[in-house]
């Protein structure tokens, strides 16, 4: 029953997140938006009894992703922003969601045991990579998956860089010609 209660919290949290990422007006709240719904989702997978996809969702994706879109939507905005405003109609639902999902990330801590059992890490690690990373004919090939996801950010990150260079370019040439 508990399961359910925290499935229905996080799945609204995840769905209202959700929202809040396409009625954002300014796009460093939208990306704040998107890490919420990315953790609420992680902690639904936490929920379904797959905690290697929960981790897995919150250091990939709402960590290290969000960082470089948080990062690039400084870089490209930076100058155009003068002030970032306090509040919007988008804070009056993450506030609340932030503080909920704090809730029962510290109730779940509280009423878990926290019971180490050395035998079942090293073999559940031990079978987690060999399924992900076998490279054998036969293998299921998800570390194509891998070297995929490593060129798509690594071609995200040069159109990023590209962009905030053409972007900077044209602020120092429009400053040139407006001295001579």
């Amino acid at each position: 029953m508990l399961a359910l209660i925290y499935f229905i919290i996080l799945g609204v949290i995840a769905v209202g997140a959700a929202l809040c990422v396409l009625l954002s007006r300014h796009p460093l709240y939208g990306a704040l938006s998107l890490i919420l719904s990315m953790v609420s989702l992680a902690g639904i997978y936490g929920l379904v009894g797959s905690p290697f996809l929960g981790v897995v969702q919150v250091m990939v994706y709402a960590g290290a992703i969000m960082m470089l879109v948080t990062f690039v939507i400084m870089v490209l905005n930076g100058a155009r922003d003068k002030r970032t405003p306090m509040f919007d109609g988008v804070s009056l639902f993450v506030i609340p969601a932030v503080i909920v999902l704090a809730g029962l990330v510290g109730f779940a801590l509280v009423r878990a045991p926290l019971a180490f059992d050395s035998a079942t890490l090293p073999g559940s690690v031990k079978l987690t990579s060999e399924t992900l990373f076998d490279m054998a004919a036969t293998g299921p090939g998800y570390f194509l998956l891998f070297e995929i996801i490593g060129v798509l950010l690594l071609s995200a990150m040069v159109a990023a860089i590209f962009l905030a260079k053409k972007h900077l370019g044209s602020v120092v040439a429009e400053n040139r010609e407006e001295t001579h």
